[in-house]
């Protein structure tokens, strides 16, 4: 990926997943992603940030089975996820326009929240090959992957994020999201009419090219 034969990125996933064994609650179906890249000298072992990803699972096949609604998962726990609840949804479905466009056959959710790298790093690759291994690695089970770029800046403003841990992303929001716009269609997502989401169908791209 353009980093020189003694450099490897790799990403290490950690997943917030509730515990509780009362399916009343919405939270246990859905499952924080987050992804932290770093560059690793294979000579002497040292490692460098190279940014994050950011992904949410959210499973709302398997939250009808145990009586939560989609409006219930999708609009009463997380303001990221009511944005996808609203626009992809028409009751407990995707909406016919998804159905047809991207022929899904469940409701199961990959949310791509963000993905950042620094500026000097984006030629390299690694921003692509995090998405595709991300995708790659939490889609398997889910009917359609989203991405909205535009709202970024909410997960931006967490206070465990990287940006908050001295890694210098460079460059304004504009920029970024425009970055993660590139990306997604890179990848082989469609924008949604003009709603600014962009839609893919795990099971009909492969995304080996990015992995590369």
């Amino acid at each position: 990926m353009g980093l020189g034969e003694r450099l490897l990125a790799e990403v290490t996933f950690t997943i917030f997943a509730s515990l509780h064994q009362d399916y009343g609650g919405g939270e246990n179906f859905l499952h924080e992603i987050q992804g932290k890249i770093i560059i690793r000298n294979v000579d002497d072992e040292t490692e460098e940030p190279a940014g994050e990803v950011r992904a949410w699972l959210v499973q709302f096949n398997e939250a009808q089975a145990h009586g939560i609604s989609a409006r219930i998962l999708g609009d009463g726990y997380s303001q990221e996820i009511s944005i996808y609840w609203q626009e992809l949804f028409d009751g407990d479905d995707f909406t016919v326009e998804i159905q047809k466009g991207w022929q899904t056959g469940g409701t199961d959710l990959l949310i791509i929240d963000s993905v950042h790298i620094p500026q000097k790093l984006e030629v390299s690759g690694i921003a692509l090959a995090a998405l595709g291994r991300t995708i790659d690695l939490f889609s398997r089970s889910c009917d359609l992957v989203a991405c909205f770029p535009g709202g970024m800046s909410y997960s931006n403003d967490k206070p465990d994020s990287i940006l908050r841990e001295g890694l210098n992303l460079e460059g304004d929001e504009e920029k970024a999201i425009a970055r993660l716009k590139a990306y997604c269609l890179k990848s082989g997502f469609r924008p949604l009419g003009r709603t600014g989401i962009f839609l893919l169908n795990p099971t009909h791209e492969r995304l080996d090219r990015l992995l590369e």
